[in-house]
């Protein structure tokens, strides 16, 4: 009878164990978002490289359609990158993706002003595809903590940013 008791109590002693531990939210690989996987991520060897060639690739987008479609792209590699580097747990280049997301996402901003409704939409049908991406990226990380608000600022961002093209 006693054994009974211990082993009730060990079990629901492993319940309850089992039931405090905080749930964790994994971050997930830019695939599972449809992004495409960067293999240059911020940090490594080749990352001033890949910049340095997106930069000069940028110079020679002469129309405005070629410059928000290259923006388009440069901003989907930066969320692209972001998630890597949460998924990774590489802390130390966050930040500065971060920044880069809202740097890109300001700058398709302000090359799709003075464009036409239809395209001006299609700026803020992007913005709205990457808020949800970008709030999975911040759960990974405790609420009101430096990466959580660098996450949040980001979906800030794209947030003032389509209400201004949709006022605009």
């Amino acid at each position: 009878m006693s054994s009974l008791k211990l082993q009730i109590l060990a079990v629901f002693s492993a319940l309850a164990l089992f039931l405090s531990i905080p749930t964790t939210i994994f971050a997930q690989s830019p695939e599972s978002f449809g992004l495409p996987v960067q293999k240059t991520l911020p940090g490594s060897s080749g990352y001033v490289f890949k910049r340095l060639k997106e930069k000069t690739v940028g110079l020679f987008k002469f129309s405005k359609e070629a410059r928000s479609s290259y923006r388009q792209t440069l901003l989907e590699k930066r969320v692209s990158e972001f998630v890597s580097l949460v998924e990774n747990k590489n802390q130390l280049q966050i930040a500065n993706a971060s920044q880069r997301i809202a740097y890109e996402a300001g700058m398709l901003a302000e090359n799709s002003y003075n464009r036409t409704r239809e395209e001006k939409d299609k700026v803020i049908n992007l913005f709205e595809k990457y808020k949800p991406i970008l709030e999975r990226m911040r759960d990974n990380f405790p609420a009101n903590s430096p990466f959580w608000l660098l996450s949040q600022q980001d979906i800030d961002t794209l947030n003032i940013l389509s209400s201004k093209l949709k006022n605009d």
